[in-house]
């Protein structure tokens, strides 16, 4: 890990809110790692931190693909579970060890020498102490992911390359512990009543109140993860998070506010728009699903790009079109009111106010839109890409308008998440605070607004789709991974703790997922040759170095 590290103390660009002074020395300095402010690094570790959890790169983050919410168009290597070429487990370690917990850790090491002014001798402890549980939290949220993703991975040895260049790896149920613990203090030593950042610290903008509620709320996601491993340290963990005050709203959302301009911009935008790419579309599974339960959500999860064959058009008159019908006939027919698209320009034609069998009449036509030989579609429909293999872009539905958004904020954890969660623990131990079936409509329908429906739209979905408590993992579990649907990482955690839903293995996966969805990543490679007796002893105590290996929590 050493050489991992030394290979990234030097810095690059951060948000572009940071002062530019600040930005200057980050840029160009080398040695700015030791030097710069907290606020900087607070603000770099964050903006890291956000970038991993959501980007959909194939080079560190394919779990849009293991959840089978995407299919890749151009090459089918990380749908069929093969990490190992791009060297993905190297950059999971890197963006989460070296970019963001060493970062926190050098902030926090600024934070407690810092020299206040004679203006900040009075608050200054309250707010030094409220920045230290801040940095401590976002330390806890990427130990866990870490955890949730390798097993057994360096923890007590991992940020001091200096005594410790070749970490050991702990054990995964310990790190956890140890995680609940301090993540328990951070929340105690919060003091609402004083100040934190003053700048830099981007999610909250440095509201102790806000931070408070996080805090509680990671807790709460602490203990549901290890519900199976240890029922009573989950339920102990759980109750203290909801008694002290977890998530109510979309208003308590943990977020990253991306800018509109290189290099802050969304890094789904990234990899979808900047990158001038087509590299995904959606994916045939959670298609399906959606579309067998006519789910409103579909209209912003995937794009209207797909269109019922109307025919070929020979003759235009007017606003009249008279086209010869398609040799298949599609599965519904076109009626008034259906708007119709030029296939050859994906252009929009027109809306139909009257038809025969083979002419239509439009409204909102201009001249030209529609030419003879233009095959033509009306309305629209969605359909995936089969799992495992190439799926044309233009054959299956696109991501959804908010990916093509380059300020579509970035989530680290929201009220949707802890309200699954808040019905998850009322199934099991009958502490969610309401009925499972009251908490299951309100994840759900937390779900609907979060992606702009309307309550009442919730209301019709969760009648068609009641809670079953004969089955209540299937019910939370299923309803969760749709839910979860730009949240790929949580719904990989919820999938392997809840196992709904039943998720089939791509077509063409790798041999080394034994013919299984993965439930965690391999160790790096630089770790085999770099720190080997360590990188073997993790292998072997969690019972293999492989994808089909369950980490601790992972019973069932």
């Amino acid at each position: 890990m050493k050489k991992i590290i030394i290979a990234f103390i030097a810095m690059v660009t951060v948000l572009q809110s940071c002062e530019r002074d600040t930005l200057t020395a980050l840029n160009t300095d080398p040695n700015s790692y030791y030097t710069t402010v907290p606020s900087s690094l607070i603000t770099y570790a964050e903006k890291q931190l956000s970038d991993y959890v959501n980007t959909p790169s194939v080079n560190i983050n394919n779990f849009r693909l293991t959840m089978q919410y995407w299919q890749e168009t151009t090459y089918s290597d990380e749908s069929q579970y093969n990490f190992t070429t791009r060297n993905v487990s190297d950059q999971v370690f890197l963006n989460l060890y070296v970019r963001t917990l060493k970062n926190l850790d050098q902030a926090r090491k600024l934070i407690m020498v810092y020299q206040p002014t004679p203006a900040e001798q009075g608050t200054w402890p309250v707010t030094m102490k409220n920045q230290l549980a801040i940095v401590d939290m976002l330390q806890v949220y990427t130990y866990q992911l870490s955890v949730d993703t390798f097993g057994n991975v360096p923890y007590s040895q991992s940020l001091d390359d200096v005594a410790f260049p070749l970490p050991a790896y702990d054990d995964g149920k310990a790190i956890y512990g140890s995680l609940i613990t301090r993540l328990q203090a951070d929340i105690t030593n919060l003091d609402t009543t004083g100040s934190s950042f003053a700048s830099g610290e981007k999610y909250y903008n440095g509201d102790v109140t806000k931070w408070k509620k996080f805090g509680n709320s990671l807790l709460l996601k602490l203990g549901i993860a290890i519900a199976d491993s240890d029922d009573g340290l989950a339920k102990a963990t759980v109750q203290t998070a909801i008694t002290g005050g977890v998530f109510t709203s979309g208003v308590d959302d943990c977020t990253l506010a991306y800018l509109a301009a290189s290099p802050n911009y969304s890094q789904i935008y990234a990899n979808l728009v900047a990158s001038n790419r087509n590299d995904f579309v959606a994916g045939k599974t959670i298609v399906d699903y959606m579309n067998s339960k006519s789910d409103p959500r579909r209209s912003e999860y995937f794009r209207q790009n797909l269109h019922y064959d109307l025919g070929k058009t020979t003759a235009v008159a007017g606003s009249t079109i008279t086209f010869t019908l398609p040799a298949v006939l599609p599965a519904v027919t076109f009626k008034v009111g259906d708007d119709v698209f030029n296939n050859r320009t994906t252009l929009k034609v027109g809306t139909i106010t009257s038809f025969t069998a083979t002419t239509v009449t439009l409204s909102g036509y201009a001249v030209d839109t529609a030419k003879v030989g233009d095959l033509l579609g009306f309305s629209f429909y969605y359909d995936g890409g089969i799992i495992g293999e190439k799926s044309s872009f233009t054959g299956y539905s696109n991501p959804g308008n908010f990916a093509y958004v380059a300020t579509t904020p970035g989530i680290l954890l929201n009220y949707t998440e802890v309200a699954f969660y808040l019905a998850e623990a009322q199934a099991r131990w009958n502490i969610g605070g309401d009925t499972a079936a009251n908490l299951y409509a309100k994840a759900i329908t937390a779900s609907f607004v979060q992606w702009g429906k309307t309550t009442a739209a919730a209301t019709a979905y969760i009648t068609a789709n009641p809670y079953d408590a004969a089955n209540w993992k299937k019910s939370i579990g299923t309803e969760a991974w749709v839910a979860m649907y730009n949240q790929p990482l949580t719904s990989w955690n919820f999938y392997r703790r809840l196992d709904y839903p039943v998720l089939l293995p791509a077509v063409g996966a790798v041999s080394e997922a034994n013919n299984k969805v993965p439930v965690r990543l391999l160790y790096p490679v630089t770790e085999q040759s770099t720190n080997p007796t360590n990188y073997q002893a993790a292998g072997t105590a969690i019972g293999g170095n492989f994808l089909y290996t369950k980490i601790f929590w992972d019973k069932f």
